[in-house]
């Protein structure tokens, strides 16, 4: 499964967010999909599945508003880290 998804999975099945809601570019914080307990949950998920890190700064609404900006975040830190 690639990196979408595998955030959309978790968003539906651990964070019980409507699977409707999850789509590529849906809004996710602005329309209460995800709130910042949400955004700190996927966050834990992204490190333990992926194997980076994301920093405070990087924890930010912009990188967590649509599944798509997730998934650009997620590639960025593994590209770092190769």
């Amino acid at each position: 499964m690639d990196i979408e998804g595998q955030l959309r999975t978790y968003l539906v099945d651990e964070l019980q967010a409507p699977a409707d809601a999850v789509g590529t570019d849906a809004p996710l914080i602005s329309t209460h999909v995800i709130d910042s307990l949400g955004m700190l949950s996927i966050v834990t998920f992204i490190e333990s599945e992926f194997g980076v890190e994301i920093v405070d700064d990087e924890i930010v609404p912009d990188n967590f508003e649509t599944l798509s900006s997730i998934v650009k975040l997620v590639e960025s830190k593994m590209a770092q880290s190769t």
